[in-house]
């Protein structure tokens, strides 16, 4: 009896120096959009709304002083606009979100206001009813501003940058519904260095214009992302007790040899092991996560639950329930991806 209580003093002695690390995974997520599976014509339209305050359309930033541009095309935002809707159409018919793409740059005016309503759904069904599209996807507002800064001590070479700003909105005629609305800014930057953080004394830097229009086409790739499913890096954690068979089940991590590991964290999941047993039971929910058994790692992560609230570990329950959440989201989204692809069967 002496001995188990010195054991049980030990380990919870040494819990106190756990190592938490933390292991990258890839993940296969539905795209962010709702879009309905019977959806196969979509069209897109921009909006053409201006802020009030959207007036530096011909400036750029000089080492943070302001200038106006010179020899600008006065159409220089139609452009623009053009090339990012044009990207968005590419990618969408290249991932095969949609069968059929409508485009339609300048099928509204300019107009501008302090706030951006929502398109009418009259409206919205008169441009689907006559394109005999199931979506309309708007580019609501798009606008970019370009800066350049001379080298300095740390950055021996010239960079510059295009931070581009899109608000976008998804609209179902048939429901009536608004699937999305979504603002994206994104900074685009250029300097003379290499993947490798190497600096190129010979290398170019895309002019204003170029950077401009570069930009645009990357603002409508990237939105087009949120219509597809993609892989995805996320990182999940799991714990290193100073305890021999945890540092050889941390090395069976590293190898991709989860059998193994699971072999040595069962060992610490009885409850005589105490606050152990937290970190075991929650490596193996990790453990049957990558062996794509999700219902077994949630019974893991409740008992690991369990053991936590008797022990009143706040830090250990936060892990522990944030982890049930991304496992339910994951589950969540395998089923969408499945109920697609059933879906999607002739």
């Amino acid at each position: 009896m002496k001995r188990i209580l010195l054991f049980a003093i030990i380990i919870v002695a040494l819990s106190a120096c756990t190592v938490y690390k933390e292991y990258p995974i890839e993940i296969y997520q539905p795209g962010l959009i709702a879009v309905p599976p019977q959806a196969e014509n979509v069209s897109i339209v921009y909006r053409n709304f201006k802020y009030t305050n959207d007036t530096l359309q011909h400036y750029y930033q000089d080492d943070f002083r302001l200038k106006k541009a010179r020899k600008d095309p006065e159409n220089l935002d139609s452009i623009l606009v053009n090339m990012c809707m044009q990207e968005l159409a590419k990618n969408l018919k290249e991932k095969n979100a949609f069968t059929n793409i409508h485009i339609f740059p300048e099928l509204f005016k300019e107009h501008h206001g302090e706030k951006l309503p929502a398109l009418d759904f009259d409206v919205v069904n008169k441009i689907t009813n006559t394109t005999q599209s199931d979506l309309l996807i708007s580019l609501e507002t798009y606008s970019s501003f370009y800066s350049e800064y001379s080298s300095t001590e740390q950055y021996p070479g010239k960079s510059n940058e295009v931070i581009t700003a899109a608000v976008w909105a998804v609209y179902n005629p048939n429901t009536k519904k608004m699937l999305e609305h979504k603002t994206m800014i994104d900074t685009i930057f250029w300097n003379g260095y290499d993947d490798q953080g190497n600096y190129r004394r010979k290398s170019k830097l895309p002019p204003r214009i170029t950077a401009l229009k570069i930009a645009s086409q990357m603002a409508g790739e990237n939105y087009s992302k949120r219509f597809f499913a993609s892989w995805q890096s996320v990182d999940r954690m799991y714990s290193v007790p100073p305890l021999p068979d945890f540092a050889a089940a941390d090395a069976y991590v590293q190898k991709g040899e989860w059998d193994n590991a699971i072999m040595l964290w069962k060992r610490y999941t009885d409850d005589s092991n105490g606050k152990m047993a937290i970190n075991a039971r929650y490596n193996l929910a990790l453990g049957y996560e990558m062996k794509d058994e999700l219902d077994t790692a949630q019974k893991w992560l409740i008992a690991a639950q369990q053991i936590a609230q008797d022990y009143r570990s706040k830090e250990d329950l936060k892990m522990i329930l944030r982890y049930r959440q991304l496992l339910l989201k994951r589950q969540k989204d395998i089923n969408r991806l499945n109920q697609t692809e059933t879906n999607l069967k002739p």
